[in-house]
């Protein structure tokens, strides 16, 4: 009963945001991109990558001397955050931390109903999933949430209780959001060719 209960949420998850979606599932041409300066060697492609990697580095050196929790959340937010200008990546990466910040604690709010509802949970975890298709494309705040969210519960109803591993959600998020908006506002910083 159990695995037919998890088909059919599953399967709502999956069927639901493409019939909310409509013309959204359907390819649109991207906007035209800003064009970027140049940057001193590589590509911008490259030196995004270096911008993330040393990010990602830092949270491992991190890991290694402190131990880290889930150091993978930190090193997912480094790459994550990273994008094509500086400013664009101060603005993904802000969106990212709040969408956690809120997330994460609505996630912990819930955890009662993990031990004793868990088959509400597990609603809750698909209806979060359906948001989070949704936005993403345009709200990367509210997709990060409702994942954050989503983890969160879905933790905690198969069995993982420790407050400290979900609350690293929270702020080893923070750490590899931090610093990967610092990588790339401080090495390198990619910027938008201005018009002339």
């Amino acid at each position: 009963m159990a695995i037919v209960a998890a088909m059919l949420i599953a399967m709502l998850s999956a069927v639901v945001p493409r019939m909310l979606t409509g013309p959204a599932e359907q390819p649109v041409p991207a906007p035209p991109l800003a064009p970027i300066v140049r940057p001193r060697f590589g590509s911008p492609e490259f030196v995004m990558g270096v911008q993330a990697a040393t990010a990602s580095l830092i949270v491992v050196a991190l890991n290694s001397v402190f131990g880290l929790i889930e150091s993978a959340w930190g090193v997912t937010a480094c790459v994550y955050v990273v994008t094509g200008t500086a400013a664009a990546t101060l603005e993904r990466g802000r969106r990212r931390i709040v969408g956690t910040l809120v997330g994460v604690p609505f996630g912990l709010i819930c955890l009662p109903l993990a031990a004793h509802l868990p088959l509400l949970i597990w609603c809750a975890a698909s209806f979060a999933m359906i948001v989070y298709a949704m936005a993403l494309p345009e709200r990367y705040d509210v997709a990060c949430g409702a994942f954050a969210f989503t983890l969160v519960v879905t933790l905690a109803v198969t069995g993982e209780h420790s407050l400290a591993v979900l609350v690293a959600r929270a702020w080893e998020t923070l750490l590899g959001g931090v610093l990967g908006i610092a990588a790339a506002m401080l090495m390198f910083p990619l910027r938008e060719a201005k018009e002339t």
